[in-house]
């Protein structure tokens, strides 16, 4: 097998010549520059820029991207994470999530762990290249040490996703050049968080708090956010209500929960970490214009023809406190109407010609369970992955959007916060809590009572369902094995609280494990 097909591990770029990409005045936009090699990008200010803007690409993982990475990574591997938690489901019966029965061909860590190294590959080749451009006198001190910033960031979220759902995996901190690093062996998860620790306080040191143009680009916000989140995993929780409590100040909650996941609140004041899509150019298939497709897969069938998941359980719906103003804004029931104003159901094709042009989601009596004969659905539908009105149809013409993806907000530091005054008995978590719930409530919110972590699961559940990175918070407690057995009756088999290793890389690769229990 020849070396560019051994290692999803390491899609790895040896050099830099790849897509290049440039910002526009208002967010992360893409402008392909083909032909540019690492013995001239670095010589230029905008091309060298042009480069930290190409891992940030990764993240879009576009449909039929680079050869050897999955398409459909954002639908079929991060949000299906949230399968896990058994809040959401599919279109069928889903069983090997409430069994966590996942096997090392499911599509999660198969289209995970390829894009991931991708993004790890693009980061590295900047990451050797960037400081000796700086001492050439090519780029801009100032310029420079914040673009490392940018790169140490992405490459830890990367890593983060990888670690906090697999274990340890392979640590590669620089471009692949021989036969040993395609055959690395895995690192164990404390040496990859230990080297995330190091790369975010370094990076915290180099970013700015805010862009006055290029919008989504990593902070000094997000690398402290993602620092707190570290310190975590390796049980280091002074240090973590330390990083935390970096961007008090600096950034705040939306008023109005349903706002955080507006189409026209991209890059609102509570994002910290958020995937970029682009609201312009076609939206067919075979089209790489950076769009995302979430949507229609999370959508009714009675409207767009097809969907594929991010349906809410019925119990989710239930669980939500009198009061709580995310339930709504979080899930549809039926015989209601889409919180958001933008969208008017009756205004879709399909609902005009089939339902009379209702406005609500089908009825109480006869809700949606779909037109395709699939099973597993509901009647319940995800509010926060529908927020665009134009997506139409299954077969189009509308069937991509350029709603963004928020992967980390302020909302989930808090409560990661709250968790981490807790366990460190530094700081008033519940007061902490409150601030949160009382963003729920719309004012002043009942005070719960109880055991403090299982307030604290509630409100990771509540605030957070639906979104990328729940599944991530409950596993780091270090209690989501009692979690599932008292909220959910479920036991998870012994190690299965972490995803597989993709076989195709074990296959690859002689010197990969898999994790125990697989």
């Amino acid at each position: 097998m020849k070396k560019s097909k051994l290692l999803g591990i390491l899609t790895a770029i040896g050099s830099i010549v790849m897509v290049i990409y440039s910002c526009s005045d208002d967010a992360l936009q893409d402008s392909k520059t083909d032909g540019v090699s690492d013995a001239t990008v670095y010589t230029s200010e905008s091309t060298a820029i042009a480069t930290i803007t190409g891992i940030y690409d990764a993240f879009q993982s576009a449909y039929g991207g680079p050869d050897g990475i999955p398409a459909e990574y954002n639908t079929k591997a991060i949000q299906t994470l949230d399968r896990l938690t058994q809040d959401w489901k599919g279109n069928g019966t889903d069983e090997e999530f409430r069994q966590f029965e996942l096997t090392p061909d499911s599509e999660i860590p198969t289209k995970l762990w390829p894009v991931h190294y991708y993004g790890i590959g693009r980061a590295n080749v900047a990451l050797l290249n960037l400081q000796p451009a700086i001492d050439a006198g090519n780029i801009n001190e100032e310029l420079g040490s914040r673009l490392i910033g940018e790169a140490l960031v992405l490459r830890s979220i990367f890593y983060y996703y990888l670690t906090g759902t697999m274990g340890g995996v392979p640590l590669i901190l620089e471009p692949t050049t021989g036969d040993s690093d395609f055959f690395a062996p895995r690192n164990t998860a404390e040496e990859v968080w230990n080297q995330l620790a190091f790369d975010l306080e370094d990076a915290a040191d180099r970013l700015p708090w805010s862009y006055d143009i290029e919008k989504g680009r990593v902070t000094k916000g997000t690398a402290y956010a993602m620092l707190g989140s570290v310190y975590m995993w390796l049980g280091r929780y002074d240090d973590a209500v330390k990083a935390f409590e970096e961007l008090e100040g600096r950034f705040s909650l939306e008023e109005n929960f349903l706002d955080i996941h507006a189409l026209e609140n991209k890059n609102g004041k509570e994002s910290l970490f958020e995937i970029q899509f682009n609201d312009n150019g076609d939206l067919g298939w075979n089209r790489n214009e950076e769009k995302t497709y979430l949507q229609s897969f999370n959508m009714p069938s009675e409207i767009n023809g097809g969907s594929y998941g991010g349906i809410p359980t019925v119990a989710l719906y239930d669980s939500f406190e009198a009061g709580d103003l995310r339930r709504d804004f979080t899930i549809i029931a039926p015989g209601e109407e889409h919180p958001d104003p933008l969208i008017n159901i009756s205004d879709y094709p399909n609902i005009q010609a089939n339902y009379g042009g209702m406005n609500t989601l089908g009825s109480k009596e006869q809700p949606w369970l779909g037109n395709d004969g699939s099973v597993g659905r509901t009647g319940y539908y995800a509010v926060k992955t529908w927020r665009n009105p134009l997506i139409s149809g299954w077969n189009g013409p509308n069937i991509f959007s350029g709603q963004n993806h928020i992967w980390l907000r302020y909302g989930e530091v808090l409560i990661s916060l709250a968790e981490a005054q807790l366990k460190s008995g530094n700081g008033n978590p519940m007061s902490t809590i409150m601030r949160v719930r009382n963003r729920a409530w719309g004012g002043l919110a009942p005070v719960p009572t109880g055991d403090m972590m299982d307030i604290i699961f509630d409100e990771y559940r509540h605030e957070l369902g639906g979104e990328f990175s729940l599944w991530l918070c409950l596993r780091r407690t270090g209690e989501v094995g009692d979690y599932m057995l008292n909220e959910f009756g479920i036991t998870i088999p012994t190690g299965r609280d972490l995803l597989p290793i993709p076989r195709i890389q074990i296959d690859i690769n002689p010197n990969l494990e898999q994790n125990p229990g697989y």
